[in-house]
Formats: structure tokens, sequence, C-alpha cells
């Protein structure tokens, strides 16, 4: 009798065991990430993986994001309509690769904030939850580099000495600097950054814009470009989203955990963004290519430009009330 009964103690005990794993195996949160571009090759892409690793590393099992891949998954400009649908749950990329579906979801890209949108809790932060909500997509945060670094800039084969010079000219853009490339009277051609190498090579583009700390050697461009013009025109956003439905079914500390993640890997990639844009510019002039410095006049006019093409746009894609209420809250009125 004794032996039957330590037999069954030990069956309960071990049976409890059992049932627990089983209960913590079903309650944690799975979560598959894709991304805009495949990281190591992208400096952005790997701001996006130590978001990933840093949700892991805080949730300590509760939620775990696994990374499935980028283009070779769904491709880059399909991806924002993919995380609507839910055919993945949590997405790193370029906000501005969202203006086909959330059209002013890159007005951080403005901002002279640190961070861009102020970071989670911010009014900004808010204005830009409730834009995506909208669409069916829960934002998180933006990740950029300090106000003079991780910024978008132009690469041409051609030197220039004022924006005059641009006209006519043929370059590759994102989303994003469309509207100032077409100011300047410069043809804008989209293609994705895997097809800019043999565009350049090709001659179809004369030049094209990247925030260049983001792997401009990883894609060999500096090997077959010329020219970098040494000044900005809008802060890099790398966004973090999820699908807004997979949002609310999670559990409100899982939440609270990625969104604490956010505000951490924010001031985390601006050393990061900064130490890469450094490393990139200095292989890009060993490899030949030269930095355009334009008059003090000529940068002003450049950076004023680019602000009013842009804003210019926003106009027209965003209700009056909205367009204020962002302007206003990025410091511009």
């Amino acid at each position: 009798m004794r032996r039957t009964g330590l037999i069954g103690v030990l069956l309960v005990a071990a049976l409890a065991v059992f049932w627990s794993g089983v209960e913590y195996a079903s309650a944690q949160v799975k979560l598959n990430m894709v991304g805009s571009w495949p990281p190591v090759v992208s400096s952005a892409a790997d701001v996006g993986i130590r978001y990933m690793e840093e949700v892991n590393r805080r949730a300590n099992g509760k939620v775990v994001i696994n990374f499935k891949g980028a283009r070779e998954v769904v491709p880059t400009f399909d991806q924002p309509e993919a995380l609507v649908r839910g055919v993945f749950d949590v997405w790193y990329g370029a906000l501005n690769y969202w203006a086909g579906v959330v059209k002013p979801g890159y007005i951080t890209e403005l901002s002279s904030m640190e961070p861009t949108d102020g970071g989670p809790g911010h009014p900004l932060h808010d204005f830009m939850v409730r834009m995506y909500e909208k669409k069916g997509v829960r934002y998180l945060g933006a990740f950029s580099g300090d106000r003079n670094t991780g910024n978008h800039f132009m690469s041409t084969q051609k030197e220039v000495s004022s924006s005059a010079d641009l006209k006519g000219m043929k370059v590759r853009v994102p989303p994003l600097t469309r509207f100032f490339v077409k100011a300047m009277g410069a043809e804008p051609v989209t293609l994705p950054p895997s097809e800019i190498y043999l565009a350049l090579e090709r001659g179809t583009v004369e030049g094209f814009t990247w925030p260049y700390y983001d792997g401009f050697t990883s894609f060999g461009w500096h090997k077959v470009t010329k020219y970098l013009i040494g000044h900005p025109l809008y802060r890099d956003g790398i966004g973090i989203a999820v699908n807004l439905k997979k949002w609310n079914s999670l559990p409100k500390d899982v939440q609270q955990i990625m969104l604490d993640s956010v505000g951490v890997i924010q001031q985390w990639s601006r050393g990061w963004m900064s130490a890469h844009q450094g490393f990139q510019l200095a292989t890009m002039k060993k490899a030949g290519m030269k930095v355009i410095q334009f008059s003090d006049a000529e940068a002003k006019n450049w950076a004023k430009t680019s602000n009013e093409a842009l804003w210019a746009h926003f106009k027209t894609v965003m209700g009056a009330d909205d367009y204020a209420k962002a302007r206003k809250l990025m410091g511009y009125n």
C-alpha cells in the first residue's frame, strides 16, 4: 500500500508539472515579424532586429517575436498591406513606405524632436497612433539618429553646384523624397533598393536618395556612385508597427513590454546610427566618392524647398485640423 501510495503521489506531481508546462506554453504569445530590408546588409534593419531582441529579453517568455525574413517573404512595398491583412504580426521598415495606406504616416520625418515622435505618451506619438489605427495598424514608434545623423541624402552621377543643376535629372526616390525631387525639376523614379545598383550602372537613373548610414556600402553603391550632396533632406524613420487586431488581442502587460522597449531602442538607435554614418562615409570616400558642399545660400534653399515640398503634399492628404495639429506638435507654427 505504501509503495502504491508513493507511486500515486509521484504521478500526481508529474502530471502537475506537465500540465503547468502545457498551460505556460499555451499562454506564451508568439508573433511573426517581417521587415523592409535584410539584417546585417542594412543597418536600419539591425535596429528593427534589436527592438525584437529587447522585447524578447524583457518579456522573459511571455511573448516571443520571431523574425521570418524581409523581401523574400513579402515584397518590400507590399508589406504594409500585408500587415493590415494579418499575413504577419509585426513589421519594421521605412515609415514612408506607408504612403499608400496611411498617406501622412511619415510626418515625423519633418520633426526636429528627439526622438522624432516624442516617444510613447507624447502628444505627437498619440497623434501617430490614431492615424494608423484608422487603417487597422497599431503604430508603436520610430527610431532615428540625432538631428545631424541618420538623415536622407542625395547621391548623383554628375557634379552639381546648385539645386538648379538637378533639373531634368532622373532620380530614384522612395515616397518620402518624391515631392522634393519634383520641386527641383528632376524626374522621380520609383525602384526598390535591390535595383538601384543596376540602374546606376546602366544609367537608368542619374542619382538616388537614401540615408547613407543604412548599409550604403553593403549594397555596393559606392562602387558605381560618384557624388554625395552633403546637405540633409529629412530625418530617417525606422518604424515599428503591429496588426491592430493582433495588438488588441495581446495581454496588457505584453503591450506595455512592447511599448517600454520602444523607448529603450529610441535612445539606443541614436548612437548606433551616428557610428554607422561615420563608417559608411569613410568607406564611400575611400572608394572615390566626393562630397559636394553648397554655398550657405544654396544650402538654405535646399532645406527650405525640401520642407515646403513635403508639407505641401501633406496638406493635400490631411484634413485641415489634422494638418494644423501636426505642424503645431512639431513646432512649425
